[in-house]
């Protein structure tokens, strides 16, 4: 898989690191001076000094069609317009920016970025689902390295489309943490049937990353 990740510093030194382990065509492009020989030394790769918001930089760089774009920078509207440039003009198939402010998150969905993630955002809603303060402390604590997150999309001719979660059987290798149909979120239940177009998340493990992505792949026969 081809992947783009634009700026940032100690978040792009860790998922270079991880998608390297897996074997992805991987394309790093930094503004900061900086940052590029940080990234470049750590990792022992190239990374591009230049600006990523620029259509001609990203050509340059090689991200044309890429199946991945991540903007990592600290700047919510730097990050937006990264991922439209991306998106728009160079046909990379999904975008996803990180925000520092948690009210741009919806905001920069309703633009077009594909998924956007801001770290409060995310905190705020888990506190406001968790049943008691010891559950959310525990869940918070699992060691990233062990626990994989995954956001898989239901297509009308995958295998788990018009399933519940009770037949998928997924005990033991994953949980489904939230379904997102129609723009509004679904915490599900064993009877949750999933319908294309659900966007669906999964918490699994690295062991079983694989085997659950695969199970959500299969298409009918």
């Amino acid at each position: 898989m081809k992947i783009v990740i634009a700026d940032g510093l100690h978040e792009a030194d860790y998922l270079i690191n991880l998608f390297n382990r897996r074997g992805n065509n991987l394309i790093v492009i930094n503004r900061d001076e900086k940052a590029c020989h940080y990234l470049s030394e750590r990792n022992n790769i190239p990374v591009i000094h230049r600006s990523p918001v620029r259509e001609n930089n990203l050509l340059a760089a090689g991200a044309k069609g890429a199946d991945l774009f991540i903007a990592l920078s600290q700047n919510d509207i730097k990050n937006y317009v990264a991922c439209k440039t991306a998106k728009q003009l160079l046909g990379v198939k999904r975008c996803i920016a990180t925000v520092v402010n948690p009210k741009n998150v919806s905001l920069l969905k309703k633009l077009g970025v594909d998924a956007v993630l801001c770290a409060t955002y995310l905190l705020g809603e888990q506190i406001h689902s968790s049943a008691s303060l010891d559950s959310l402390i525990d869940s918070l604590s699992l060691e990233d390295d062990k626990i994989q997150i995954l956001e898989l999309r239901i297509k009308q001719d995958d295998e788990a489309c018009g399933k519940s979660l009770e037949q998928l059987n997924l005990s033991g290798i994953a949980s489904i943490s939230c379904v997102y149909r129609q723009d509004q979120g679904i915490i599900p239940n064993g009877k949750t049937v999933l319908q294309d177009g659900d966007k669906v998340l999964l918490v699994t493990t690295a062991e079983s990353m694989e085997r659950v992505t695969a199970l959500f792949r299969r298409k009918r026969s």
